[in-house]
């Protein structure tokens, strides 16, 4: 008798162990099928600096979750130091705790976005990230002359921003927002830098971004932008001026439209009619097709552009056809 006894203990204590576990995982199981939503779509915010504690009250509280001690077992079970992605989640109809949990630790946040414009100002990239109201400002910050980075000497903010539309979720930070498009700025700049024709009289890659942007507020043509870098390459070469509006305009405060006498003949460090050579920084966010031109422009003899008035330009070789275009499409 004594001996059945012996045998039947360990017995009984391996069943209790395997009814045990079988219960946990039963108990964990529950939140693959517990439906917490059965509403319209909403969504739940995980801010920056809240613990994963944190955020599990709060679903707790929203009533999303029925026990925030298995909420937290299974986080520590998928990572030993489990971490919920900052950003705005979408809690679905027929949502369950699972398909929720596994949103927040994998980072399944609501995408935004906001496009950048080619040929944008460092001011108009500003105003746009403000009023999108998706966008974490420091109000202790001024943004306006804050330089991130970058293997590229900036002089100012000028030009930093690459132009394209951009991918995130809400309340990300301005800082994280403009460094990811200064990076992309520098990765653009580079690859054409070190592709370039070296027979051009850059001294470094920031003369050939200020280029860029020269040419982008030239012209939005594609199959132009060579020829356009043509023209102000063959000029830097012959020691001539540049003579680009879009620099004039750029420094002047408050333009209304209308280039005047009086703006040429001023005096300041962006009016290429009284500067030899390119303006202290770019005047805008080149795209890339404007990059590409100024680091390979077409081979040409023209000297001079003038819109023809069909968003296009007529080019001259000399100063008298110049002109006859200008006479021709300006006046």
């Amino acid at each position: 008798m004594k001996y059945i006894n012996k045998l039947s203990l360990p017995r009984t204590i391996i069943l209790i162990c395997v009814i045990s576990i079988l219960s946990f995982f039963s108990y964990l199981n529950y939140s693959l099928n517990k439906n917490i939503y059965n509403y319209e779509n909403f969504s739940f915010q995980v801010n920056s600096g809240e613990s994963v504690s944190k955020v599990i009250n709060k679903l707790k509280e929203k009533g999303l979750i029925d026990s925030d001690l298995r909420i937290k077992i299974i986080s520590y079970i998928y990572n030993i130091k489990p971490r919920f992605i900052i950003g705005k989640y979408l809690v679905e109809k027929n949502e369950t705790e699972n398909t929720l949990l596994r949103k927040l630790l994998t980072g399944q946040v609501i995408q935004n976005f906001i496009t950048i414009i080619e040929g944008s100002t460092y001011k108009e990239i500003l105003l746009t990230l403000k009023d999108s109201k998706l966008i974490k400002f420091n109000k202790n910050i001024n943004y306006s002359e804050k330089i991130f980075p970058s293997k590229i000497k900036f002089v100012t903010p000028e030009g930093t921003c690459f132009p394209d539309t951009y991918k995130f979720s809400s309340g990300i930070s301005v800082d994280k927002f403009l460094s990811n498009c200064s990076r992309n700025m520098e990765d653009i700049l580079m690859k054409y830098w070190k592709a370039r024709d070296y027979s051009l009289p850059y001294k470094t890659p920031y003369e050939m971004l200020i280029m860029a942007s020269i040419i982008e507020k030239e012209t939005s043509d594609f199959y132009e932008k060579p020829i356009v870098a043509s023209v102000f390459i063959n000029r830097l070469n012959k020691k001539m001026r540049l003579q680009a509006d879009p620099t004039v305009i750029y420094g002047i405060k408050n333009f209304n439209g209308d280039i005047t006498k009086k703006d040429l003949m001023a005096n300041n460090e962006y009016n290429t009619y009284r500067i030899n050579g390119l303006p202290k920084t770019p005047i805008c966010s080149p795209g890339e097709r404007s990059i590409e031109a100024a680091s390979k422009p077409a081979i040409s003899d023209y000297l001079y552009f003038v819109a023809n008035n069909k968003g296009k330009h007529v080019f001259s070789t000399n100063y008298k056809d110049h002109v006859k275009a200008v006479n021709k499409y300006q006046k």
